[in-house]
């Protein structure tokens, strides 16, 4: 009994051992073939997953840049407009520096001038006809009269404009001196002798010298200034200088070509001497 109940318990102790390893060898065997089964899927699946993360980012990156692009479309503009608004204000600041030192140039030639003028801004010209036709924004508010002196200052040099001859309320109307109907009393700055000058326009841009004393030595480059005579310019204001002459055979007087100096194609402030004139002076000055 004894050696058949240690014999059972023999085989039942073989069986045990056998049951655990092979529950062991199931074991191993089944972790193995989940990781390898993992491993495949894995790399069946990835290039997938890979293609459609990388897709989904990509369309993500094109909507952002959209975006992107959009924002900086309007900040560009917005540059933009900032770059105009800088440019103009730039472009005003220098106007106003150059405008404020013209007037204090004109301010200063005016304290200079040894009788009373009034400073009036050119507002209308027409180059069609020679300026023939010059409007000032001053006018009788300003105390400006019929057949006052017109001067300018240009290249450091006092010189004649013309006379008003029409005035209204803000505003007064120029004759220019090379204006056919323009005469005025002038002399030769170096030998005195006078002569009345004439406008040419339409004709030309410059002026005629007549009735000079055919004794008169006159040359090219000589200087032409007002003579005082007739009662509206003052006497030695410049006009121009002589560019050629004209002595006939015969007679008393000579004639000679007159360049203005002033130039009206860059003219921009006059100046209008207020001294005392009549009318009468003005129409016997025109009349001659």
């Amino acid at each position: 009994m004894s050696q058949a109940r240690t014999a059972r318990n023999k085989s039942i102790l073989v069986l045990i051992f056998l049951l655990f390893i092979s529950f062991i060898l199931m074991g191993v065997s089944q972790s193995r073939i989940t990781i390898r089964f993992k491993s495949v899927a894995y790399g069946v699946v990835y290039p997938f997953q890979f293609v459609g993360v990388r897709s989904i980012t990509l369309v993500k990156e094109f909507f952002s840049s959209i975006e992107k692009n959009k924002q900086l479309k309007q900040e560009l503009v917005q540059v933009k407009k900032m770059l105009e608004q800088y440019e103009k204000s730039q472009y005003e600041y220098e106007e106003i520096k150059r405008e404020n030192k013209r007037l204090r140039n004109l301010i200063g030639i005016q304290s200079d001038m040894e009788y009373e003028t009034v400073i009036a801004e050119i507002v209308a010209k027409s180059p069609h006809n020679y300026y023939k036709t010059l409007i000032v924004n001053r006018g009788k508010n300003s105390g400006i009269e019929k057949w006052m002196p017109v001067v300018a200052y240009q290249n450091e040099t006092r010189c004649v404009v013309g006379k008003v001859i029409d005035v209204q309320q803000f505003s007064a109307r120029i004759q220019p001196l090379i204006d056919q109907s323009s005469y005025i009393g002038v002399m030769l700055m170096e030998s005195r002798y006078s002569g009345i000058l004439q406008g040419q326009s339409p004709i030309s841009d410059n002026c005629l010298m007549q009735y000079v004393d055919r004794r008169a030595e006159i040359s090219y480059g000589d200087l032409v200034i007002t003579s005082g005579m007739g009662g509206v310019f003052p006497k030695g204001i410049i006009i121009g200088e002589i560019v050629s002459v004209s002595k006939k055979r015969y007679g008393v007087f000579q004639e000679a070509i007159v360049k203005p100096v002033v130039d009206y194609g860059r003219l921009e402030e006059v100046y209008i001497i207020t001294k005392s004139t009549t009318e009468n002076t003005g129409r016997l000055l025109e009349e001659e």
